[in-house]
């Protein structure tokens, strides 16, 4: 079978267009197969013929509830077609109809609250590992003395605040983003209702 490979980068903020994407690259003919977040395979097949959605389970959910809720997605005609990370990647026939039969924004706020809970977590963890990180290597520096244990010093902080830096300066956006888009959702929610 004929198949494609293409180099793509999504972040948690870009979920919804990179369904987007993927259900394009389905009406061209083109039928996604994996991913490992970077590279996309798709295998040639009919144009239109699946359409694709992204899923985060909840993360109340016990792992038996969460096998247990795509055993029955799969029992109503879903597929789990790849997982990366924490995200399903799932597709059913075009001619079973959309995945929702409204796509309102109650739905899509569901959505874009578990990606700004995951992105949030992500943060966090990342803060708690540089910490750690730095007091482990502070406690190691104490039992060197002189000028190579100011030199280490300097190098290592050096090292983790540009580490700090450069992950407030990726994860902070995705962030703001994920929350920005909330806002627009809880205000079309406060208007129509």
């Amino acid at each position: 079978m004929e198949t494609k490979r293409y180099f793509r980068y999504f972040t948690i903020a870009d979920y919804e267009r990179e369904q987007k994407w993927l259900n394009a690259m389905s009406r061209s003919g083109w039928n996604f197969v994996r991913t490992n977040g970077f590279i996309y395979t798709f295998e040639k097949g009919t144009p239109g013929e699946y359409i694709y959605k992204l899923d985060l389970p909840n993360e109340s959910m016990t792992d038996v509830e969460v096998d247990a809720y795509y055993k029955f997605m799969e029992e109503c005609g879903i597929e789990i077609v790849s997982s990366f990370k924490f995200w399903r990647y799932l597709r059913k026939k075009s001619a079973d109809g959309p995945f929702d039969a409204t796509n309102n924004a109650m739905t899509q706020l569901s959505m874009v609250n578990k990606a700004y809970g995951v992105a949030t977590k992500t943060l966090c963890a990342f803060i708690v590992i540089f910490a750690l990180l730095i007091l482990a290597l502070n406690i190691a520096l104490s039992f060197v003395t002189g000028n190579v244990a100011e030199f280490i010093s300097g190098i290592i902080h050096g090292i983790a605040s540009s580490a700090f830096l450069a992950m407030a300066i990726i994860m902070v956006p995705i962030i703001q983003r994920l929350r920005s888009r909330m806002n627009e959702l809880i205000d079309e929610i406060q208007i129509k209702g």
